[in-house]
């Protein structure tokens, strides 16, 4: 009994010594009173603080007369480190998600001309294996997504519920609707429109043109809701793609295509790519549902960006 006393007169002396101490004195008691009893609630916060990854450090400021070049200057051997080799797709986002994890800490610690003796390695390693996943600076891109906005219209709505007998849903009920939307933006603009007849018929209807996805053109889709799990469904598409970024960045792509379920198939496709110097024509057909289909083409090469810039240095 003596000694459960005494060790719960100095756990609360040593919580008076933690409240009224300095910042960095208080961490070092809450760490030494952690390492004898990690049970204790005071704990808690110092896990998640080691969990978060938080490895970058506020550093004491140096004492007068230090050469602060010489300290701000990383060493060699930092800047002698070689990037890492190629990645897997799994180490690739292992190394991303950590990269995730500590970017607010430094922006906040990795300030151009503001970096310290203790965070220049940290920072240097940071771009140096995080490089690759910063998104340089787009443009276009603000231009595209400063604004997006819709309006949405709802025509008709007409819901006829408790016909008796009504044997095509539990309710007993037949319903219309009709409802209009255009998006607009500084992406660009579209028109959307959709008609339906509850358990009968659906279909929806679309156009637009956004320059920054470069995505034009128009596609539409109907189906019998009934029958539908059959298969009775389809649409059409006439589209045309030019985007101003992405892999596919100055490629057109032109098609036309439609389908019935998985009972047709067709599309009609050509690809220009000016990199890299081809044209390509193909016509495909299809039977999805026992897995046939047919695909013919043409292609024409020519000489493309990449063989001038070679050319020309």
């Amino acid at each position: 009994m003596k000694i459960s006393i005494i060790y719960v007169l100095g756990f609360v002396y040593l919580i008076g010594d933690i409240v009224d101490c300095q910042p960095d004195d208080q961490i070092n008691l809450i760490k030494l009173a952690c390492a004898r009893n990690p049970t204790l609630g005071i704990c808690e916060d110092l896990r998640n603080r080691r969990s978060s990854g938080s490895d970058l450090i506020t550093p004491l400021p140096l004492p007068p007369g230090a050469d602060r070049k010489a300290h701000d200057t990383p060493t060699t051997t930092t800047q002698s480190r070689k990037p890492y080799p190629h990645l897997t797709p799994e180490q690739s986002y292992v190394l991303q998600t950590k990269c995730a994890r500590v970017s607010h800490l430094v922006r906040k610690h990795c300030k151009p001309g503001k970096v310290s003796a203790t965070n220049a390695g940290r920072c240097a390693a940071f771009f140096r294996d995080c490089s690759r996943f910063i998104s340089k600076a787009d443009p276009l891109g603000a231009i595209a997504n400063s604004f997006d906005s819709a309006v949405n219209v709802n025509i008709a709505n007409v819901d006829v519920k408790g016909i008796p007998y009504y044997p095509m849903n539990e309710e007993g009920a037949v319903g219309v609707g009709l409802g209009l939307g255009v998006p607009f933006g500084s992406w660009g603009g579209g028109f959307s429109s959709s008609v339906g007849v509850r358990d009968y018929w659906h279909s929806d209807q679309e156009a637009g043109a956004n320059w920054y996805d470069g995505k034009y053109g128009y596609k539409n889709h109907w189906n019998v809701p009934l029958v539908q799990s059959l298969g009775i469904e389809g649409g059409q598409h006439n589209t045309v793609s030019f985007p101003l970024h992405g892999k596919d960045a100055g490629n057109l792509k032109v098609d036309n295509g439609y389908g019935v379920g998985p009972y047709y198939q067709q599309n009609d496709h050509v690809g220009v790519n000016v990199k890299e110097g081809n044209v390509k024509h193909t016509f495909g057909v299809g039977v999805p549902m026992v897995g046939v289909g047919v695909e013919t083409g043409q292609a024409v090469a020519f000489p493309g960006l990449d063989v001038w810039e070679r050319a020309l240095g």
